[in-house]
C-alpha cells in the first residue's frame, strides 16, 4: 500500500544496514523525503532536519530510545514516534513514558508498516491544540505508577487531589490528567489559592456582579464559569480560608455557584483537580479545613514523590532539561562532569526537579558547572548510596564518605 503524504520521516538508528533496510521500506509510503541520523544527534541539528515523524531503530537500548524521545518532545510536542521498545509505546497494558510513541516491527509487511504510519498520524491532529501537552519524565516505579493512576481516572468525571512537596510536579500531573480526560477539549484555568488574599480570590474565582463593592462596575465571571466544561486546578488548596471552604464544598456537591453580590446559584460543569503541599488531614485534626471538603476532594490521591525519593530518574530529568534549554537559549550543549553528575545523586535537593531545573538552567547560562559546589548545601548531601544503588543508578561511587565529599569541593577548580 502506498500512502500519498507530503511526510519527512526520520530514521535514528546506529546499524547502517538496518539503516539501510529501514529506509527502503519507507520510500515505498510515498513520503516526501526520509532522513537517517545517529542517536546522539545534537538537538540543533535534529531540529534542521525538519521531521514529521519518527522512526526509532531496533538497536537503541532503553536510555538511548527515551533520550531521542525527549529531544523530539523538546522540538515537537505532537510529533509521532515509531520505535520497537514495547515499555515506551501507546497501548492498553501499558503505561508509555511519553504519548504518541507507538510500537512497530522492522520485519513487518509494507501494508502493515503503512497502516501503523497511519495510525500514528491520528495523533497530530488529536494534540496540535495542545502545544504544552505535559511530559512526566521518568522512569522510577514511583513515575510509572503515577501514570498508571492518571489513565485510571482521567475517563471518570471524578475530583483528584495531588499531594507532595513544593517543586515535585503537580501541576503537570494535574495537566496531564485534563489532556487525558474527556474535557481536554475544554478549558484548563489554574487558580492558587496562596497568591491572593481572600476578598480578591473570592471575586477571582467566583466572579461577581455589578455593584458587589466599590470599584465593581459591571459583571466578571470567575475562573469557575471560565472552566465550564474544561478542568478547574486549585493549586495549594490547603491555604484556602473557612469561609470560602464553603463555597468550594457547594461547587463539589451541588455543581453550582454563586457571584459575589449575586443571589442566584449558577451551574457549572467543571471537574476540580486540586493540589496541595500541606498536610491536609492533619489540618483537619487542627480544625483548620473542613473535614467535609477533605472527603469531597480525596476521592482519588495521587502523590508526587520527592525527587530524593526517586534518584534514579535524575540523570534522564537532567538530559531532558539540558536539551530544552540548550535548544531554548540557542546554545551549544554542555556536558556534565562525572563529579557533579556524582554530587547531583547525593544531593537531596531540597526544592525538587523545579531546584533541579533552575540548576540546569542556570549551568547552561553560564556554561560552567562550579557554582553547584558553593551553592550546595553540605546538610543536604549524605551517604544514602546503598539505597540509590539498589534503586537502579549505576555512575555513583561505592563509598561516597564526609571527607571524600569534602575533598571534592576543595578540587572544584581543578
Amino acid at each position: 500500500m502506498k500512502m500519498e503524504t507530503n511526510l519527512n520521516i526520520l530514521i535514528i538508528e546506529s546499524d547502517p544496514n538496518i539503516t539501510a533496510g529501514l529506509e527502503e521500506k519507507v520510500k515505498h509510503l510515498g513520503c516526501r523525503a526520509c532522513t537517517a541520523t545517529a542517536p546522539n544527534v545534537p538537538i540543533d541539528q535534529l531540529e534542521s532536519l525538519g521531521a514529521n515523524l519518527a522512526i526509532l531503530g531496533p538497536t537503541l537500548d532503553s536510555e538511548a530510545s527515551l533520550r531521542c524521545i525527549h529531544k523530539l518532545r523538546i522540538l515537537d510536542s505532537s510529533i509521532p514516534i515509531l520505535t520497537t521498545r514495547e515499555e515506551e509505546c501507546q497501548s492498553e497494558r501499558s503505561t508509555p513514558a511519553f504519548e504518541g510513541v507507538h510500537l512497530f516491527s522492522p520485519d513487518l509487511d509494507q501494508d502493515s508498516i503503512a497502516s501503523i504510519v497511519e495510525n500514528a498520524l491520528r495523533y497530530i491532529s488529536e494534540t496540535e491544540a495542545q502545544p504544552e501537552f505535559p511530559s512526566l519524565i521518568g522512569q522510577s516505579e514511583q513515575m510509572k505508577e503515577i501514570r498508571q493512576k492518571i489513565r485510571k481516572v482521567c475517563g471518570k468525571d471524578i475530583t483528584v487531589l495531588i499531594t507532595g512537596e513544593t517543586g515535585t510536579g503537580k501541576e503537570l500531573i494535574a495537566r496531564s490528567i485534563h489532556y487525558h480526560s474527556l474535557r481536554n477539549g475544554g478549558p484548563l484555568v489554574k487558580v492558587n489559592c496562596g497568591a491572593l488574599p481572600d476578598e480578591l480570590l473570592e471575586s477571582e474565582v467566583f466572579g461577581f456582579q455589578t455593584g458587589a463593592f466599590t470599584g465593581a462596575y459591571k459583571d466578571k465571571p470567575g475562573r469557575l464559569e471560565l472552566a465550564d466544561g474544561g478542568t478547574l486546578f486549585v493549586d495549594e488548596i490547603g491555604d484556602l480560608s473557612l469561609s470560602l471552604q464553603v463555597k468550594f464544598l457547594q461547587v463539589l456537591e451541588d455543581k453550582a455557584f454563586a457571584r459575589l453580590g449575586g443571589t442566584e446559584d449558577r451551574p457549572v460543569d467543571t471537574r476540580v483537580v486540586a493540589a496541595t503541599n500541606s498536610d491536609l488531614a492533619k489540618k483537619v485534626r487542627d480544625g483548620t479545613f473542613r473535614k467535609d471538603l477533605f472527603y469531597r476532594l480525596n476521592v482519588v490521591n495521587i502523590h508526587a514523590p520527592a525527587l530524593r525519593a526517586r534518584k534514579q530518574d535524575i540523570a534522564l530529568l537532567v538530559h531532558y532539561f539540558l536539551n530544552k534549554y540548550c535548544f531554548e537559549f540557542k546554545k551549544a550543549a554542555l556536558d556534565i562532569p562525572d563529579k557533579i553528575a556524582k554530587l547531583f545523586l547525593l544531593y537531596q535537593w531540597p526544592g525538587n526537579v523545579r531546584e533541579l531545573e533552575n540548576v540546569v538552567r542556570r549551568a547552561i547560562a553560564l556554561r560552567d558547572w562550579s557554582f553547584v559546589f558553593d551553592d550546595f548545601d553540605l546538610e543536604n548531601l549524605n551517604n544514602d548510596n546503598e539505597q540509590t544503588a539498589a534503586s537502579g543508578s549505576h555512575s555513583l561511587p561505592s563509598v561516597w564518605s564526609d571527607d571524600k565529599v569534602k575533598r571534592a569541593f576543595r578540587e572544584r577548580k581543578t
